[in-house]
C-alpha cells in the first residue's frame, strides 16, 4: 500500500502495487489542487457537529483507463450525514488516469475525510463562511457537467465594483512573476476549471504552461474570481470552462520590457 497524499483534511491511499514506470490516478491539477478544493468545498453536518461526531469516512473507487470514476462504495462509514458529505465531495472530482510506460491503464483507491471539529472550526476562520451560498436557485443536483456554449446562460464573472471587467480585474491583480521578467519569458496559460452552482471552482488544470512563476500566478488570481453560475431550464449547473491569461513582455520608451497581461474565458 503506498500513501500518495495526506493532510489534515484527507488522504488519497492506492490499492495497489506500483512499480517505477506506473503513475497512479490522480484528480485534476494534483495534490495541491485537490487540497485546495477541499479546503474550500467541505461542510461539516450539523447533527455532527452537534453531537460532536469526529472520525474519517473512506470510500473506494475505481478509476478506468478513460479516467471514468466506477464501483464507488464506502470502506468505513462515520454516520449518515458525514458519510453523504464525504460521497459529495468525492463525486465532485475529475481524474486522469493511471499510466504505465505512458499508456494509460486502470487502477483503484481509496479516498478519505476526517472530520475533526477544532480544524473545522480553523478552516472556516480561515476561509470565512461555514455554509454554501447559492447566488442562483434551484439547482441541478445531477452532477453533470455542461460546455458553456449549450446553455441558457454562461457562467460569468462577479466582482465588487460593476464597472471592471474580467481583464481589468486580472490586470490589476496579477503580478508579472520576476523570473518570468529576467528569464524575459512571454506566452500563454490556459486553465480549464469547472464553476459549481455555488459560484466557486473545481478541477482546475493547466492545460497550456508557460513556467518561471506564471502557471501559479495564473492559478492564484482564478481561485480570486467569484463567478454566477451557468444555468440551464432555470436551473444553476455545473459548467466546464477555460481561462487564457497572457504573459507578454512589451519594449518601453525607454527600452526595457515591460509586464503586459491579457486574458480571456470560454468554454
Amino acid at each position: 500500500m503506498k500513501k500518495l497524499l495526506a493532510s489534515p483534511a484527507f488522504v488519497i491511499i492506492s490499492l495497489i502495487a506500483h512499480c517505477q514506470e506506473f503513475t497512479p490516478a490522480q484528480v485534476y491539477g494534483g495534490k495541491v489542487q485537490l487540497k485546495t478544493f477541499i479546503d474550500q468545498e467541505l461542510i461539516y453536518p450539523e447533527p455532527a457537529l452537534q453531537s460532536e461526531t469526529e472520525g474519517t469516512v473512506l470510500v473506494l473507487y475505481h478509476i478506468s483507463e478513460k479516467g471514468q470514476v466506477s464501483h464507488v462504495r464506502y470502506d468505513q462509514k462515520l454516520s449518515p450525514e458525514c458519510d453523504l458529505e464525504a460521497l459529495r465531495i468525492f463525486r465532485m472530482l475529475e481524474w486522469e488516469p493511471a499510466r504505465r510506460r505512458g499508456v494509460a491503464v486502470a487502477d483503484s483507491g481509496q479516498f478519505a475525510i476526517e472530520f475533526n471539529i477544532k480544524k473545522y472550526n480553523r478552516l472556516c476562520k480561515k476561509r470565512g463562511y461555514n455554509s454554501l451560498y447559492f447566488p442562483y436557485e434551484p439547482i441541478d443536483t445531477s452532477g453533470r457537467i455542461y460546455f458553456y456554449k449549450n446553455l441558457e446562460s454562461a457562467p460569468h464573472p462577479i466582482f465588487t465594483n460593476e464597472g471592471i471587467t474580467l481583464a481589468g480585474f486580472i490586470a490589476a491583480n496579477l503580478k508579472y512573476p520576476e523570473a518570468a521578467i529576467k528569464q524575459n519569458i512571454s506566452g500563454i496559460v490556459t486553465l480549464a476549471f469547472v464553476v459549481e452552482p455555488h459560484g466557486r471552482i473545481s478541477n482546475t488544470h493547466i492545460v497550456n504552461s508557460l513556467g518561471a512563476g506564471c502557471n501559479e500566478e495564473a492559478l492564484r488570481i482564478l481561485q480570486m474570481i467569484k463567478w454566477m453560475p451557468g444555468t440551464l431550464n432555470h436551473q444553476a449547473v455545473r459548467t466546464r470552462m477555460r481561462l487564457s491569461v497572457n504573459f507578454n513582455l512589451e519594449p518601453g520608451p525607454d527600452g526595457n520590457f515591460n509586464p503586459n497581461v491579457k486574458s480571456s474565458y470560454g468554454g
